[in-house]
């Protein structure tokens, strides 16, 4: 096949941005739907919470499998599959009337399906399709998720208000199914080498016949320092954000900021990372991605300090969430990247999976704790300030990772196949 024009992996790395953008937008727009849900279902809040933590927690539960999964069947089963089971999951969330068909539909369900189409499922693939341009590449998602997180919940608001919570879940279910599954079937493929090309769309160097390729055994990736270096960074990036999501907003007012400001804060924190995600990306493949991982985690560290003292001060609050964008964004494009260059880049599935539950373990821990330790202490001064040491800590991991790879099984693969 020809690569003249443009490489066929910015059209794989293209599709999995709608898909991120789609699942992350759903998986995040929850607010809206709580309080018609609840009024109508009958529930309280604390009922509804628990759904959607149950959701939460096997999304992350499911990451290492779903990456083996890729790594074995490929990915284009697991999507259209996720895909499927997360659309009709969220119609028939729209179609539920009691609170144990929330959690078969919205939480198991939804779960299993976002996990399936989730982040995991696309850095898995990107990392096969690029070397070079491999952070670029997997930024365009991150930056398409965050652009999902930022613009679907005033969408799933307009929904709830104009045609009512249970059509919106049903309009969510349909759109899911109507653009994931085309995409998987018309623009994912495996590998360069399923379509005749190299990754990046480099000239092939001279060949006998065969492509080599990188695989780690999961097994094996585990007794090394760099794994756990990567996955405790996600751990506290996991912590941070859920953290931020969770309670940035009310700490916000508590410290006597208008609620419209304290959410456009945070809003435009969320806007202003879309734009840097790529940047981080773009710097990490020019000048390596573990100097960008501890950046980021660094730079996040000192936002977390700036959230919690600044006081009476709006424009300062602004500008320190315009400076926050460029630490939200670029971890986990950076860590999955180091993850395919240190392990190979046929092992991100099942390697980085794993490590992605450590990133979700930590989201769970950051959204509970948080709240635990303000009704201990009155405020939420112990919970930023744990935050914070905590990336300081990450940023400390990321910066001494050997980047040098790891004993890996070569496998040949004749080109070509699918």
């Amino acid at each position: 096949m020809s690569t003249r024009g443009v490489f066929f992996g910015w059209w794989v790395a293209l599709s999995f941005g709608v898909m991120a953008f789609l699942a992350s937008g759903i998986r995040f727009a929850v607010g809206p739907f709580l309080k018609p849900m609840v009024a109508d279902l009958g529930l309280d809040r604390a009922s509804f919470s628990l759904v959607i933590a149950v959701c939460i927690l096997l999304f992350g539960a499911l990451q290492p499998f779903v990456g083996r999964l890729v790594d074995v069947v490929g990915a284009r089963p697991v999507l259209v599959g996720g895909a499927l089971l997360l659309g009709a999951s969220l119609v028939a969330t729209g179609l539920s009337t009691r609170l144990w068909h929330l959690y078969v539909f919205n939480a198991l369900g939804a779960g299993l399906g976002l996990a399936a189409t989730g982040q995991v499922v696309g850095a898995a693939v990107i990392s096969r399709w690029f070397t070079r341009r491999r952070a670029t590449a997997l930024s365009l998602v991150g930056s398409a998720g965050m652009a999902g997180v930022t613009l679907m919940v005033p969408v799933a608001m307009w929904g709830v208000l104009t045609i009512g919570w249970r059509e919106t879940y049903v309009v969510f279910g349909i759109a899911v199914v109507a653009l994931i599954v085309p995409l998987s079937l018309w623009l994912v493929r495996e590998s360069p080498e399923a379509m005749g090309l190299t990754p990046d769309g480099l000239p092939p160097a001279a060949v006998t016949g065969e492509v080599v390729v990188e695989r780690t055994a999961l097994t094996d990736a585990l007794q090394t320092i760099p794994f756990w270096q990567l996955a405790g960074g996600l751990f506290c990036c996991g912590f941070s954000m859920s953290l931020l999501s969770a309670h940035g907003v009310p700490m916000l007012t508590d410290h006597g900021y208008h609620p419209m400001l304290a959410s456009w804060a945070l809003g435009l924190l969320g806007g202003s990372s879309i734009g840097f995600a790529f940047v981080l990306g773009m710097l990490s493949d020019r000048f390596g991605r573990r100097p960008v991982l501890a950046w980021v985690y660094g730079m996040r560290a000192l936002i977390f300090v700036g959230l919690l003292l600044v006081r009476d001060q709006p424009v300062l609050l602004l500008l320190i969430a315009v400076a926050g964008g460029a630490s939200m964004s670029g971890s986990l494009a950076a860590a999955s990247a180091l993850s395919a260059e240190i392990f190979g880049r046929l092992s991100v599935g099942s390697i980085y999976g794993t490590m992605f539950l450590f990133h979700q373990t930590g989201s769970a821990l950051g959204s509970w704790l948080s709240g635990a330790l303000f009704e201990s202490t009155g405020g939420y001064g112990a919970a930023f300030g744990l935050a914070s040491a905590l990336l300081v800590g990450a940023s400390l991991l990321s910066a001494t990772i050997s980047e040098r790879q790891r004993p890996l099984v070569r496998l040949a693969a004749v080109a070509g196949g699918e």
